[in-house]
């Protein structure tokens, strides 16, 4: 398996995924800043954890509120994180529709016991889907991505986009930094 992906890699040359946590909201007043800014101020589609997709500053307001309240009430300030702020991307030229339902079924997949919502943004060279998830789960569990987490979260991000014809790899730190010369010897084993 690992000679599989290495190959995938390295001699097909398959893209590598990109999930990154770029931060968390320590309250609502940071939340919504940050849903603002991935909507572009309620000027992109938003979805939300149940399909449910959305645009404007009125339907901005309503998530914002929803999340304010739904479930455990999110204080304006908090000293603990109440969101995750998560970005899942691919290089420039991959199919920008393709990759937003990749990314659907990854918050499906990773993130069911939470609420989230996703935006897209494609005036960038690279597309990529900002997803913003509430800490608290709906069983009151929080979320606390760990490096084991963010690894498996690559994984099934990979999944997911090769599932719609996207190549795409997520290498382990096994894998990284492997080259076409170093595989040679590999191969002959």
């Amino acid at each position: 398996m690992l000679r599989h992906r290495i190959r995938a890699t390295v001699v097909r040359g398959a893209p590598q995924v990109m999930v990154k946590v770029t931060g968390g909201g320590r309250g609502m007043g940071a939340i919504a800043a940050h849903l603002r800014y991935i909507a572009k101020g309620g000027r992109l589609p938003m979805e939300d954890d149940r399909g449910v997709v959305r645009e404007g500053k009125e339907a901005l307001r309503g998530i914002v509120d929803q999340w304010r309240f739904g479930g455990s009430r999110i204080p304006e300030v908090s000293e603990r994180r109440e969101a995750f702020n998560i970005m899942l991307s691919m290089p420039a030229g991959t199919d920008a529709l393709a990759l937003r339902h990749a990314a659907r079924e990854f918050a499906k997949a990773e993130l069911a016991n939470h609420r989230y919502v996703l935006v897209q943004h494609t005036h960038q060279a690279n597309p990529h889907v900002h997803i913003s998830v509430r800490a608290e789960g709906r069983d009151g569990k929080r979320l606390n991505p760990r490096k084991e987490d963010l690894h498996r979260w690559r994984e099934t991000f990979a999944e997911k986009l090769r599932g719609w014809g996207i190549e795409a790899e997520a290498s382990s730190q096994a894998t990284r930094g492997v080259s076409r010369r170093s595989l040679r010897g590999w191969e002959r084993q």
